[in-house]
């Protein structure tokens, strides 16, 4: 699970120390930019433009995050103070269907009632009770430890509004590395699904993702597909078939004479440090995460 933490710079020792305790109990944690701490001068419309860019910078740590949790202390003269930016990044995460921790309980300030409203996590103050909460939710069981597929899913979920922990294990496709059609892209998550049904973990929900390419007209090259199975416990599986944007040629002369699939391509080729290559083809505006993102919640709203 990845949290991202939020707060007041005054509060940036004691967020760093949050992101330590939070790292030892087994989370991958960002938190805001110390460089912002030190950026404002007396010049407005600089300053704006340097605040519109920690703002996007840190919208973008949210972006690939299950939660976010906010550091708020007392700051002048206010206690549990939660500033206008916070108080954005506290909107942006809701949007998102993204859990909110507040490490101490709401301030007695105009926006009280707002951030009621969104049904934060309290914490009082103590960041064990971050184990507790997420120890309570449903298990989402996958056929992958792929980070990218873990928190597309996660963030599915949340989106649809079923909050879930996420725990899995790398299973056989009995396909390609890198499938070719979406006919073998649906065999593969096919034979991941049943594979991870054979595991005998007792999970709420069995999830299986294959990624693939597809031939989708005689004028384009190959584009991108995904095939999706989500089990409820209880229920028939459902499957989603999605098909995205088309990969540069140049890439795809590479795969898989060169390298097994584009993932590593990127990271060979591009020092990328996912397998992600659609960053480096979008200008940087799309990830996979967010693709298959949205790909699962298509499937899970239909549950």
């Amino acid at each position: 699970m990845k949290i991202t933490i939020c707060g007041s710079m005054k509060f940036d020792p004691e967020m760093t120390d949050i992101k330590q305790q939070l790292e030892a109990r087994g989370y991958e944690v960002d938190k805001p930019n110390i460089v912002e701490g030190h950026s404002y001068g007396d010049d407005l419309d600089k300053n704006a433009h340097l605040k519109r860019g920690f703002i996007d910078e840190h919208f973008a740590k949210i972006d690939t995050s299950d939660a976010i949790l906010v550091v708020n202390h007392e700051k002048n003269g206010v206690e549990n103070y939660i500033g206008g930016n916070t108080l954005m990044e506290i909107t942006y995460a809701y949007a998102h269907g993204l859990e909110v921790f507040l490490l101490n309980p709401v301030p007695d300030v105009g926006y009280g009632d707002e951030i009621r409203g969104i049904h934060p996590v309290l914490l009082d103050g103590d960041i064990a009770n971050v184990d507790t909460y997420f120890a309570s939710l449903p298990l989402v069981y996958m056929s992958t430890e792929s980070p990218i597929k873990q928190s597309a899913i996660s963030r599915a979920m949340r989106r649809a509004g079923v909050p879930v922990r996420i725990d899995g294990e790398k299973v056989e496709t009995g396909v390609n590395e890198q499938p070719m059609t979406i006919e073998e892209t649906y065999e593969g998550a096919m034979n991941r699904h049943a594979n991870l049904k054979k595991s005998g973990v007792e999970a709420d929900y069995y999830v299986s993702l294959e990624s693939g390419q597809h031939p989708a007209h005689p004028n384009h090259s190959l584009f991108g597909c995904d095939v999706i199975v989500i089990e409820k416990t209880g229920q028939a599986p459902k499957v989603g078939i999605d098909l995205d944007i088309e990969f540069p040629q140049d890439m795809l002369d590479k795969v898989p004479s060169q390298y097994p699939d584009l993932g590593v391509l990127v990271q060979q080729e591009y020092g990328s440090k996912l397998k992600d290559p659609y960053p480096h083809f979008t200008n940087g505006r799309l990830t996979r995460q967010k693709i298959l993102e949205n790909a699962a919640y298509n499937v899970i709203i239909q549950l």
